[in-house]
C-alpha cells in the first residue's frame, strides 16, 4: 500500500546549520590562538626578566666581594645566549659606611633597562 502523504525521515544536518558550526568553531579557533601568541609573548618576557635579575644580582655579590669600590663601571655578560649590557652607578646611602649600587641591566639592542638593582654595600 502506497502512502502518499508519508513524510521522509531527514538525516542529518541543513547547510545553515553546518555554516553556523563552522563560524562559532573559526571564532573560538581565532581566540585561542590569540591567546597563546599572548602566552608566548608574556613567557619570552618573563624569561628575560629573570636573566636580567640573575646578572644583576651576581654584579652585586661582585661588588660585595671586591675590595675596589668603583664610581662607575658597565661591560657585558652573555647568558642564555643573550648578550646582556649591565651599568654600575654608586652613590650614598643613607646608612653609615655604606655605599649604595644603583645596577641597570639591558638586553642586547634595548634602551630602557630590563632591570634595576639597588644594593647596599659596605665602604670597607
Amino acid at each position: 500500500m502506497n502512502r502518499p502523504f508519508s513524510k521522509k525521515i531527514a538525516s542529518g544536518f541543513t547547510l545553515l546549520e553546518v555554516l553556523i558550526a563552522l563560524a562559532i568553531l573559526a571564532i573560538l579557533m581565532v581566540s585561542a590562538i590569540k591567546i597563546t601568541a599572548d602566552n608566548i609573548k608574556n613567557l619570552w618576557y618573563l624569561e628575560n626578566k629573570t636573566l636580567a635579575i640573575i646578572v644583576a644580582s651576581n654584579h652585586a655579590v661582585q661588588l660585595r666581594l671586591d675590595k675596589d669600590k668603583p664610581e662607575k663601571l658597565d661591560g657585558w655578560d652573555e647568558m642564555a645566549g643573550r648578550r646582556w649590557y649591565w651599568q654600575i652607578n654608586r652613590s650614598f646611602s643613607n646608612i653609615k659606611g655604606l655605599w649604595l649600587y644603583r645596577i641597570e641591566v639591558f638586553l642586547e639592542g634595548d634602551k630602557e633597562p630590563l632591570v634595576s638593582l639597588f644594593s647596599d654595600v659596605n665602604k670597607i
